[in-house]
């Protein structure tokens, strides 16, 4: 029995740790300006769209989301990035378009 605490000790931290460090932070660590790029539906996904952003220098990324009907290609957007530790960053609309 005392040879298995300290495993179930072990694995209760890493546990932990993996919670901790996978959360998606309340608020965006930075917030840019992004161009629509393209706009599909999700098959059965009740209202969420993939929406394909340009960010200024050049990359693209998909993000699903439940966007505003009515983003077009070529409007701005505003993009959260959440920064995580040790898994990717999450990206996500965080307002409506941009003038």
């Amino acid at each position: 029995m005392k040879r298995f605490l300290p495993i179930g000790f072990v694995l209760l931290a890493v546990a932990v740790g993996a919670w901790f460090f996978s959360r998606v932070p309340a608020k965006p660590s930075i917030t840019v300006v992004a161009e629509i790029v393209k706009l599909e539906d999700v098959p059965g996904g009740n209202g969420y769209r993939l929406i394909t952003v340009r960010f200024a220098d050049g990359q693209e990324r998909t993000i699903e989301t439940l966007a505003p009907f009515f983003f077009k290609p070529g409007y701005k957007a505003k993009v959260g990035i959440f920064e995580r530790t040790l898994f990717p960053d999450v990206y996500d609309i965080v307002s409506d378009s941009v003038d």
